[in-house]
């Protein structure tokens, strides 16, 4: 017999599950015990996140990094409905993670115990429904096991997301016999979906003598990039990544022309009008805002597109498409890099920069200002000089507002051929502030490789004490915080927008100070060269997290001229 919280850890130590992210409490002191247990054997570790929507942001970016289930938890009350922010971000994206909440003991339902979040009174399993796959409460010790293994089933489905278990105290500490022994959990793990006949036949029928197509890369590619270029190759095909999908690609490719949507490259559109593409192919995405260019009917979503995703939510968006085909991308696309014949205009394949160092076929907005040395830093020159100077290995991490916008329009990913690797994560379907300074803790505890974070003053005031977790565990991240004492995804979008200057202002804040009190290594970035004197190689090698204060041009407009389209009612076509 062992208590219900042991057999838990002992469940995510099978699955491979290192790590639980939360912050205890009363309630949840069951767990936190057997979380003890396990750490003296070697199993998952509890880490002491600062507050519980950083606990779900660690768990997050550990699941992103590593495939495997990301594990949050926290205390009753205020502690399950602090993490709503992060599972709530963590669904929209489709990331696997197992979110365990407290509850009082269950015969004190109803009788005002402290921090009750019963059906009785604040229902928290009630405000998790609309931001899960799977949300129970576990009203008996029996219970526990089934519905662990039923969570388990549905964050890693063909239609990922986080799944909620609130379990009462006493629950909690019940002592159970494990019904399913000791037997293999893949029957319980995502398998990849097998695509019909029907719609294999379909994809050849289309695909096998088009010869001008463009191919759309989305998040869900992880895993089948390789073989999607090698297809792509053969024909002399067109790439495109949206902007979760960038970095899947080289930016260096030959055929590779850039994002499409927000923050994205007018190559990218250019590629998918009419006049270049017969048919836009569009692997692992949902068709949404950010995605299609705030619903760009010219580019994206006509009668020529292809939609394939092992998800059949992201289907369902593409009403217009000439097919949608369910299935996994690595299984629909592998037979076709041999069945269809090299084309014979097929490019040589050089991955090399032009003269000034930008991939030759991907076009950027105002590329000179890359080079300024300028007091305040220009973002276009950080981002830039910055994807220069990392190693090629690095996990880079954009948070949302500027931050995110900026970085998908000037970082540079350099990935190496035969590379299937993603290393640039954003979090744009909830785009929850603060969330990649929590999912870069998590990311660094995964990988133990280099991390860095971009992120705003904003989101470091909201969420910047999850720094001092990275500096406890020593993790090697990079925080690069622009300083422009504004919220300035707000500001210019009230500027373009017509609308008036509220709410924008920041109070001008050290936060190269602020990292130091709280013992992590800073510096504060006046001007580019500024990044030579301090050495980010240097940094890299070194121990610990980092953290460089930038203070950049509040006046540099970010491009979001898709989203500005759509806020005023327009279409999206233009990034200007």
């Amino acid at each position: 017999m062992i208590e219900n919280g042991d057999l838990i850890l002992d469940y995510l130590e099978r699955l491979g599950v290192e790590y639980v992210f939360g912050v205890p409490g009363g309630s949840i002191e069951p767990l936190y015990n057997a979380l003890a247990r396990s750490e003296r054997k070697g199993g998952p570790k509890a880490i002491l996140a600062r507050h519980e929507a950083g606990a779900a942001f660690m768990a997050d970016g550990y699941a992103r990094a590593t495939g495997k289930i990301g594990v949050c938890c926290a205390t009753s009350g205020p502690g399950a409905t602090n993490l709503i922010t992060g599972v709530a971000n963590s669904y929209a994206d489709g990331i696997p993670l197992l979110v365990i909440t407290a509850q009082p003991a269950i015969e004190k339902f109803g009788l005002g115990a402290f921090q009750e979040g019963s059906c009785t009174g604040i229902s928290t399993v009630s405000m998790f429904e609309s931001c899960t796959r799977y949300n129970t409460l576990v009203s008996h010790p029996a219970q526990l096991e089934t519905k662990l293994l039923q969570a388990i089933s549905y964050t890693r489905s063909n239609r990922p997301g986080p799944a909620h278990l609130s379990v009462p105290l006493d629950i909690m500490r019940a002592k159970v016999e494990p019904k399913y022994g000791k037997q293999h959990l893949r029957a319980f793990i995502n398998h990849e979906v097998v695509p019909s006949t029907e719609g294999t036949h379909m994809l050849l029928k289309y695909l096998a003598t088009a010869a001008n197509v463009t191919v759309v890369i989305g998040e869900g590619c992880a895993g089948a990039t390789n073989e999607i270029l090698a297809l792509a190759e053969a024909r002399g095909w067109l790439l495109v990544t949206t902007p979760m999908g960038k970095g899947l690609v080289s930016d260096f490719h030959p055929l590779y022309r850039g994002v499409f949507g927000l923050g994205g490259h007018d190559s990218a559109r250019e590629a998918l009008l009419p006049e270049n593409a017969e048919y836009v192919v569009v692997i692992g995405t949902a068709l949404d805002e950010v995605t299609t260019g705030g619903w760009d009917t010219e580019a994206i979503l006509s009668n020529r597109l292809i939609h394939i995703s092992q998800n059949s939510e992201h289907l369902s968006r593409s009403i217009l498409a000439k097919a949608c085909i369910l299935g996994s991308p690595k299984l629909l696309v592998k037979p076709f890099s041999n069945m269809l014949k090299e084309s014979p205009n097929r490019p040589k394949l050089e991955y090399l920069p032009g003269a000034d160092g930008f991939p030759p076929h991907v076009q950027y907005r105002d590329k000179d200002v890359c080079f300024e040395d300028t007091n305040p830093v220009k973002p276009q020159s950080l981002y830039w000089s910055l994807s220069q100077l990392c190693p090629p290995d690095t996990h880079v991490l954009m948070d949302t507002g500027n931050s995110f916008l900026w970085g998908i329009h000037y970082w540079q990913s350099h990935n190496k051929p035969g590379v299937d690797e993603k290393l640039f994560h954003i979090g744009m379907g909830f785009a929850s502030m603060g969330w990649a300074i929590g999912a870069a803790v998590g990311m660094a505890m995964a990988e133990k490789a280099p991390v860095i974070c971009f992120t705003g003053d904003g989101s470091v005031l909201m969420s910047g004490q999850e720094m001092t977790v990275a500096k406890e565990h020593n993790l090697n991240i990079l925080f690069v915080i622009l300083n422009d004492s504004h919220l300035g995804m707000i500001k210019h979008g009230q500027r373009l927008g017509g609308a008036e200057s509220i709410g924008n202002v920041l109070p001008d804040v050290d936060f190269a100070g602020m990292a130091k009190a709280m013992g992590l290594k800073s510096h504060r970035i006046n001007k580019i060269s500024d990044l030579d004197a301090i050495g980010i190689d240097d940094i890299f090698k070194e121990d610990g997290p980092c953290v460089l204060d930038v203070i950049i041009d509040s006046e540099e407009v970010p491009p979001m001229g898709s989203r500005m389209k759509v806020l005023a009612g327009g279409g999206g076509q233009d990034e200007s």
